[in-house]
């Protein structure tokens, strides 16, 4: 049994820049293959994670580390919430991504909720998992969210992530929508992508 996590070993802080390597580890992590499926082959020899550390170690944009809190345990990150007001999908230039990997996600972003905060990436280390770690995180974000002026929080999540809805259902959050985002190799996920909401 681990020893228990509290606040002198589990922090909650907001990302800086050095962050970035592990943001982009655990943010590929909570896209569930997104990220490989819309990046791979772009930079050859690049993994996926590898080309988001510009964007997050950089300070605008939706992807910046700024949009982060990360929780860090005995000084190591082992967990991310990432998230931004949904409104900012609107204007994402998607011009460097190949037009038919932006087509077969196209539901993705029809299927949101204008004028709410949209959490993008929820994530914990595998071996962190079931320790609380998430619901802080949680926390944090809907402490970030209301500070912004907001009533609620959105998120999506892939139909056949059961643990992760389970998640979000234990905190209060409902389904709302669905976006029809066909199986892929590089996605293999069935069910498409669930968009869930939490009233603040």
């Amino acid at each position: 049994m681990s020893p228990a996590l509290t606040d002198d070993r589990l922090r909650i802080r907001p990302a800086d820049a050095d962050d970035a390597p592990e943001l982009a580890r655990l943010i590929d992590i909570a896209g569930g293959g997104v990220y490989e499926f819309l990046l791979d082959g772009l930079m050859p020899g690049m993994t996926a994670a590898e080309m988001l550390v510009p964007g997050l170690a950089g300070r605008s944009g939706s992807l910046s580390h700024r949009q982060s809190g990360v929780a860090e345990l005995d000084g190591q990150v082992v967990g991310i919430a990432h998230g931004y007001p949904t409104d900012w999908i609107r204007t994402e230039d998607y011009s460097g991504l190949p037009p038919d990997r932006v087509a077969h996600m196209a539901e993705f972003s029809e299927t949101l909720d204008w004028g709410s905060y949209f959490l993008s990436a929820l994530a914990v280390d595998p071996d962190r998992r079931r320790q609380g770690i998430a619901g802080r995180l949680l926390g944090w974000f809907y402490e970030r969210a209301r500070t912004g002026g907001f009533d609620r929080v959105t998120l999506h999540v892939w139909a056949d992530n059961e643990p992760a809805r389970h998640l979000y259902a234990g905190e209060g959050f409902e389904e709302i929508g669905r976006a029809d985002i066909p199986w892929h190799p590089r996605l293999p996920h069935q069910g498409g992508s669930v968009l869930m909401r939490r009233y603040l």
